[in-house]
């Protein structure tokens, strides 16, 4: 009887060493699957972040090449994904010079009061609003309007796309959009505004005075905007994404160009 006890301790044993064995084995496949798939999500992050860097160098060697051939920046017209390796990248670039620029507030409130007025009303927004943003001295980043009394989330959506604080305060009539157009002047109607996007997307404005050409500006009211207004940029934005197997990294970046040099005004990794 004696020793059928100890045979049946011996099997519970030997069947608690298994268990214990076959749980730690469990337990280390688990680990070694996480740290191998952190490990691949690590490579892959690492991957996308250089393909999203990549995109934003692209664009920075464009502008050189802009500047060395003396050819216009047609940046706004392109990209489309590139696949590149096991990765594709995506690019959106954007002339900083097709916005109103609020860096400066108090320096130049009368003209960018003027033009933030006329913004407002086109969006339909009340210009109470502007006491609040013209409170401050200077804005660093778009974004800090949030902060502006009376700023809600609903309005900053409205009016951010058309704001910047990377240029010099003239808008590009060959880049700006239909409402920055309007936002020039009371003069530019949305009707002139179209003939002016019509015109550019057919004889590319060369120089200012070519303004002229497009129907319905006066003599006079060019005389008005003249000193508003310019025909090329040297700050663009970048958004670059880069993605490998589902894993992606987007680099937000602001490139200005000063002759055949570049220089990063921002640089954001998400």
């Amino acid at each position: 009887m004696k020793r059928s006890d100890e045979k049946g301790i011996a099997l519970i044993i030997t069947l608690l060493v298994v268990t214990l064995l076959t749980a730690l084995i469990v337990e280390f496949a688990y680990s070694a699957r996480v740290n191998l798939s952190a490990a691949g999500n690590f490579r892959d992050k690492q991957k996308a972040y250089y393909l999203a860097k990549s995109g934003v160098n692209f664009i920075a060697g464009m502008l050189k090449d802009n500047y060395s051939k003396k050819k216009a920046d047609d940046i706004e017209q392109m990209i489309p994904p590139v696949t590149v390796g096991d990765g594709i990248v995506s690019l959106k670039a954007f002339d900083e010079s097709a916005k109103i620029n609020i860096k400066d507030v108090k320096a130049t409130n009368k003209a960018t009061r003027a033009r933030l007025e006329r913004l407002f009303e086109i969006k339909g927004i009340s210009a109470y609003l502007l006491d609040g943003i013209f409170e401050r001295e200077s804005y660093s980043l778009v974004s800090e309007l949030r902060l502006a009394r009376g700023m809600t989330d609903e309005v900053y959506d409205k009016i951010k796309d058309y704001l910047t604080v990377y240029s010099d305060g003239r808008i590009n009539i060959n880049t700006a959009d239909s409402i920055v157009l309007r936002a020039i002047s009371n003069d530019i109607t949305d009707d002139m505004a179209q003939r002016i996007i019509s015109y550019r997307g057919k004889n590319r404005f060369e120089k200012n005075t070519d303004l002229k050409n497009v129907v319905g500006i006066s003599d006079a009211i060019y005389a008005s905007v003249q000193s508003d207004i310019d025909v090329k940029s040297d700050n663009y934005s970048v958004i670059s994404t880069g993605a490998v197997n589902e894993v992606d990294n987007t680099i937000e970046a602001v490139l200005k160009r000063s002759g055949p040099n570049i220089t990063r005004l921002y640089w954001r990794n998400q």
